[in-house]
Parts: structure tokens; sequence; C-alpha cells
């Protein structure tokens, strides 16, 4: 290897999650350069607009995290972040406002699972059996690692009751892959369940933020990274990657061993070599993505929810988090919408209207909001659909340059666990190249 350093010079392009966890990964073992574009650091799961606009934290969505996120508690561990501190951790509960409502039973799985759902409410006996039996199918399918469907094309053939899709399928689909039904990949709930749910019963716990998303990860990344060493360089966009005579690689006019290119999918693309083979940027391009809409609003009095997480089955908002639950203002709510642009462009004061209707339902005394903020990512994940194949990364590894981010997972959809996984992973990959060469 041609270097002056006894440690690889290696570039990280993106301070996103993914960025963030490759780079914390390699500063112990490497040189490490990290270039962001933005002011600050998160990506797709960050502070918003530095202020909270009168509420406790915004953030550019509300995230929710469950205790089979290893990989994200890991590297939290790792940077110095107490998880108690970060989030408030709840037993999977399922309320409904308008439909099935159940919680996981102290037991180990999966009986968690199927003593909550047997003494779920506003469920008859006979769906409730249905339901376990589905479950139970959908787990054995899933070890005889059958071919890849729709979720929505295996209810179908399960005849599962509208009731049942929903209020239970549609909704975890939704909020696991924001993916609508008919296009939805079975594996890809299957691994999410598998890795959850039926692992064991810490694992299928929320994990609410009870700060932003800065202060838990961001801010003590950079933190540590400075502290190991690295060079961090905000608001500096990297033009394209050029790759050297020497097998080096050339980012911002600066020679490295080896880049890691954590960017999102739609901004890789113009980051790639001039000599990249079209199929690979042919993926790229077709990639589709699906919105998240969250709506924050703030009311005179304390917001009653019946519980942290409240849901609706027919509602604009898919959950409603009970703020004051998380040690923060009572008077807050943040809502979150799955799939919103399926529901079309609408203006803040809209989003914000159906948001506070939902409420009413709930809280029909509240009285009107007094604050409202709406943010929605218009590219908050990549569809995780059926037979989603990511880009085969193996030309431009051989040129030292290795992608990651949450839309190349091979298991997982787009989530922070996916994307620390993705960073970690690839980190790991491109020191054993170094050291071969």
């Amino acid at each position: 290897m041609n270097t002056h350093s006894p440690r690889p010079k290696i570039a990280v392009i993106g301070a996103g999650w993914a960025g963030l966890s490759a780079a914390v990964q390699l500063v112990r073992r490497a040189d490490v350069t990290l270039f962001e574009a933005g002011r600050q650091a998160g990506g797709r799961a960050r502070t918003f607009g530095g202020s909270g606009h009168g509420f406790s934290f915004l953030d550019n969505g509300q995230h929710i995290c469950i205790g089979a996120y290893h990989g994200v508690l890991s590297l939290l561990s790792h940077i110095g972040v107490n998880e108690q501190d970060a989030f408030l951790r709840l037993p999977l509960q399922w309320y409904l406002h308008d439909g099935l409502q159940f919680q996981t039973a102290s037991l180990p799985s999966p009986w968690h699972i199927a003593a909550g759902l047997l003494r779920a409410k506003n469920l008859s006996g006979a769906l409730k059996f249905k339901l376990l039996r589905d479950m139970a199918a959908l787990q054995r399918r899933h070890q005889k690692h059958r071919p890849d469907i729709a979720v929505g094309k295996w209810l179908q053939q399960r005849s599962v009751p509208r009731k049942l899709a929903l209020e239970f399928w549609q909704p975890l689909v939704w909020g696991a892959l924001n993916t609508p039904l008919e296009a939805a990949s079975l594996n890809t709930l299957c691994n999410v369940l598998q890795d959850g749910v039926w692992a064991d019963k810490a694992g299928s716990d929320y994990l609410i933020p009870k700060q932003d998303l800065g202060k838990i990860a961001a801010e003590p990344a950079l933190q540590f990274l400075a502290r190991h060493g690295a060079s961090i360089h905000m608001e500096t966009r990297v033009p394209q990657l050029i790759t050297l005579p020497d097998g080096r690689v050339q980012a911002d006019g600066t020679a490295f061993d080896a880049v890691i290119l954590a960017v999102a999918p739609y901004h890789a693309a113009a980051l790639l070599p001039p000599d990249t083979p079209a199929q690979i940027q042919t993926v790229y391009a077709a990639m589709d993505y699906h919105a998240i809409t969250t709506v924050y609003l703030r009311y005179v009095q304390a917001v009653p929810l019946p519980a942290p997480m409240t849901s609706f089955s027919d509602g604009t908002a898919q959950w409603l988090i009970q703020r004051g639950a998380l040690g923060l203002s009572a008077n807050e709510i943040a809502a979150v919408i799955s799939l919103s642009d399926r529901i079309g462009t609408l203006k803040n004061d809209e989003w914000a209207a159906r948001v506070h209707a939902d409420v009413l339902r709930v809280c029909p005394d509240i009285g009107s909001p007094v604050a409202a903020q709406v943010i929605t990512e218009k590219r908050a994940t990549a569809a995780a659909t059926v037979g989603r194949t990511p880009p085969d990364s193996a030309w431009l590894h051989h040129r030292r340059i290795y992608p990651i981010g949450d839309y190349l997972h091979p298991r997982y959809p787009a989530t922070l666990e996916a994307a620390v996984q993705s960073g970690i992973a690839a980190a790991d990959v491109c020191l054993n190249d170094l050291k071969a060469v």
C-alpha cells in the first residue's frame, strides 16, 4: 500500500448514522477524515433547525427504535451514551383507539406475544386464534426460505379478514417498512420479526427517544471522533471521486487509501467515479422512496392520551406519541404519518389540522393547539419492495470505494439499525481489503 503512514488514510463522506458508525469503527485503526455537506451531522435522523421552536425538542422525524437494535445500542455505548438517558424503554404495546389493543406478557418469547394477543381487547376469540395461526404460519414459511412475495398477496392467500389487515398487519408493515402492503417484501418483514419480536422479549421493546437525536448520537459521535484524532470537515461538499493510478482515491483534492461513501443513494451517483459501469448507476437511479411526515403539536393543557403510543386504523396519524411519558412537556404530542406521499402534498396547516382531528378523537376537550411544526422527509426511506436488489458494490470495492447506508442492508428495511450495521460492516471490509494490498 502506497502510504507514508503505518495506518491507512480513509475518508468517510457523509455524517449520517451510517457514516458516523463507520468512522467510529475505523478511527482507532486508521487516520479518518470525515466530510459532511450539511451544518449538522445525523443525516435523515437529526435535530431539526437547531432549536425547539418552543417545543421540548424537534427532530426531522419521530424515530422509534426497538430493543433488537443491537447495533445502535452498541454504537451508543461505545461513544459513551447511556441507553436510559437516551430512550424510554416500553414493552411492546398495541393501542389502536378504534380497534385492537394488547400488550406483551412477562413471558419468554414467543409466549409473550401469544399471551398478549390472547388477552387482547376489541378482538373476537376467533380472530385472536386466526392471528396466532397466521403468525405461526409466517414463521414456518420464513424457516423454509420461501421465495419473496408481497405482504398483501400473502394476506390474500391466507384469507386474512379485513379487520386484522387494517388493525394489525397494515400498521405493522407501515411502521417497520414504510412501504404499501401491495409492494412490501414479506421476507424483509420476516427478517424484522425474526430478529425482534420472535427473538426474545427484550428485542420487541419500544425505545422512544427522550432527547433530540443530535444529543443521542450525532454530537457524542463527533466528540468521540475528535478525541481520537479524526479530522472533521462540516459544510464541505465533496466533488466526484477520482481513482488514481496508484490505487488510491482522490476526494476533495486529497488522496486517500480508501473512501467510505456514506451518502443517500440519490447523492451517491454524482460522487461515483466517471468510469463507473452504467448498470451500477442505473440501480441507483431506479430506486423508489416513500415519505414520512411528523407533526408536532403543543396545547395549553396536558394531552391525556390513553397510551404513550396511541394509534388509529383509519386516522391520518398512524401513531401519536405522548411526550409527557418521555419526561418532556405533557402539553406536546408528536404524530407519525408513514407513507405520507400516498396522502398527497398538503400544506403544513392542513397536516396539523388533520392530526388535531385525530387528537380530538381521544381528547375531545383538549382545545385547539397553540403551536405546530410539520416536517416531511420526502425520501425518508428506500422502499422495501419484493425482490429488492441493492447495487452490486464489488466493482467499487475493487477501487477502494465502499458505499454504505440503510438502503444497502441485505436483510433489513431502511432503519437506523440497518444504517449502523452497514457502516460497521463496510469499515471492517475496507480495513481487511487494505491489509491484503
